[in-house]
């Protein structure tokens, strides 16, 4: 399995790369240098179900929900993907509606 946080924190790479900053995939990017669903032969076989799925959860929450996080931002793990050090809890709120 490749170490996909030494890739995508490769400042050959990215500029800044410890920065968030999704601007950057605006642009295409070199071959291999952004793999979130792995590569090649190895490739995640459900990472379009997985992008559309992800879309159409953030779109429901934004256009629908207000949220706040809830207690401290602790860091960040790595292991090998990156996960809140002590998760991120939430509280979420159905929208008022302007109709």
């Amino acid at each position: 399995m490749p170490l996909f946080r030494n890739i995508h924190h490769n400042p050959d790479f990215f500029v800044d790369p410890q920065k968030f900053d999704p601007s950057r995939f605006e642009d295409v990017v070199r071959p291999n240098t952004f793999m979130p669903f792995g590569n090649g032969v190895h490739a995640c076989p459900g990472n379009e179900l997985a992008k559309l799925e992800m879309h159409v959860m953030i779109h429901r929450l934004a256009s629908q929900f207000r949220y706040e996080v809830v207690g401290s931002q602790g860091g960040i793990e790595y292991g090998p993907f990156p996960i809140p050090s002590h998760g991120l809890p939430a509280r979420f709120w159905k929208q008022e509606s302007t109709n």
